[in-house]
């Protein structure tokens, strides 16, 4: 596929519209002290590059069908949830917003024989919204559901007779009141929300970390690791850590790969109401 539109969305976002710039610089600063002024700016132009090559891989999937992403898109241990699926197991797949999120909900499918959904939240702008839906729900299979972050709950409860694998993003930042968790997190203590984990003690689901990383452009991989068979086996915050600790360890990994421009750390626990 041709990138020659991504490569002109970068160079406006980049050099002339200068998208977000004081707080992609600002994140990967704080991030990463150990590195250069040189080295950051590396990894900020890269992130660039890698956002847009998001926007224009999602546009994508207007025209494409499921069978299309596959071609770019390897699952290289679908055997984990299949186990977990023979067990009777329903399962919160715990990823990020790194890669292309986009790209895997097109596929979710494909991963094991569970009923598949990913958890959305709408976006301000309606125009946008309808779009990005659109693009989300468009040649989907009978068994791909958006569902709504704050109609989770009562849709868990209508599908607590079958085995089910709902994918959340779960990195966003939350209110940063004393009752999220926190954490430290890329040298900075950092509030996550804690729905992940209440949600799968009640509901008795098994939480895997899906980790969806850049081959190279247009290619990707994606790998399951299990966090938790059991979440109510282990103690409070302990399944909230360990994807914690994984979102971080890829960050490291791939630094170019995950969503800067977002205002991660716009809370402090001190000034948390």
């Amino acid at each position: 596929m041709s990138y020659l539109g991504s490569d002109i969305c970068c160079f406006i976002l980049y050099h002339l519209v200068r998208y977000r710039r004081k707080v992609v610089r600002d994140n990967l600063m704080k991030s990463f002290p150990e590195k250069s002024a040189q080295e950051i700016k590396t990894i900020e132009k890269q992130f660039y590059h890698n956002f847009c090559d998001l926007i224009s891989e999602t546009l994508k999937l207007r025209k494409w069908e499921p069978e299309k992403v596959l071609e770019r898109v390897t699952v290289t241990n679908p055997e984990l949830l299949e186990d977990l699926y023979r067990k009777g197991k329903s399962v919160f797949l715990a990823m990020h917003h790194s890669s292309n999120w986009e790209w895997l909900l097109k596929i979710l499918f494909t991963t094991s024989s569970h009923h598949h959904y990913a958890v959305y939240k709408k976006l301000k702008n309606p125009y946008f919204d309808r779009l990005v839906y659109q693009v989300r729900t468009n040649h989907s299979k009978d068994k791909e559901i958006m569902i709504e972050d704050r109609a989770l709950k009562d849709v868990l409860e209508r599908l607590n007779d079958t085995r089910n694998a709902v994918l959340i993003l779960g990195d966003q930042s939350p209110r940063g009141a004393e009752t999220d968790y926190w954490t430290d997190f890329l040298h900075r203590d950092t509030c996550w929300y804690t729905g992940l984990e209440k949600l799968a003690r009640k509901y008795d689901y098994a939480v895997v970390y899906t980790e969806m990383a850049r081959v190279e452009r247009g290619r990707y991989t994606v790998t399951f690791k299990l966090i938790s068979e059991d979440p109510n086996s282990v103690e409070v915050g302990i399944v909230l850590e360990q994807y914690v600790r994984h979102v971080e360890q890829f960050i490291l990994h791939y630094p170019s790969n995950w969503l800067w421009s977002h205002r991660r750390w716009k809370h402090s626990r001190q000034k948390a109401s």
